[in-house]
């Protein structure tokens, strides 16, 4: 006759419990995934609805005139132009400005700067102007350099 093993297995007792503890921390674990994924849903960031009316940019003078509508109804705060390439969207150069709030429904005109010396702003060249808003939201439109 086989000799039977001395070893023995653990009671069904404390396997039950293992399997609860296990169950508890999996659901801790989602919980805390699911709650956290929820959480940033909620902090979208509004889309300020604001309008470039006209846009120029003079190689000559090394600045660009834009005139931005807000068509929104609160207040935006312009805190970035740049220039783009009209055909690849890539960044030419970013026009200095300080930051300029427009009101609800209001339009303002933005002057802004570029140093001297900038690749892909002469004359003749056609550019995207955008302006952007403290909240990441902007507005685009095309010009011809003069």
């Amino acid at each position: 006759m086989r000799e039977r093993s001395r070893r023995k297995a653990i009671s069904p007792i404390i396997a039950t419990l293992i399997l609860i503890v296990m169950t508890v921390v999996a659901g801790v674990m989602l919980y805390g995934f699911v709650s956290g994924f929820m959480a940033n849903l909620g902090t979208s960031r509004a889309i300020a609805p604001i309008s470039i009316a006209s846009a120029s940019v003079s190689n000559s003078s090394k600045s660009a005139t834009i005139v931005v509508s807000n068509l929104g109804t609160t207040p935006v705060t312009i805190t970035q132009v740049n220039l783009l390439n009209a055909s690849t969207g890539a960044l030419i150069t970013p026009l200095s400005i300080s930051s300029t709030t427009i009101s609800a429904g209001q339009t303002d005109k933005i002057t802004a700067t570029f140093t001297s010396g900038t690749s892909g702003v002469s004359k003749g060249t056609t550019v995207l102007v955008q302006v952007v808003t403290s909240t990441g939201s902007y507005a685009e439109a095309y010009t011809t350099v003069s």
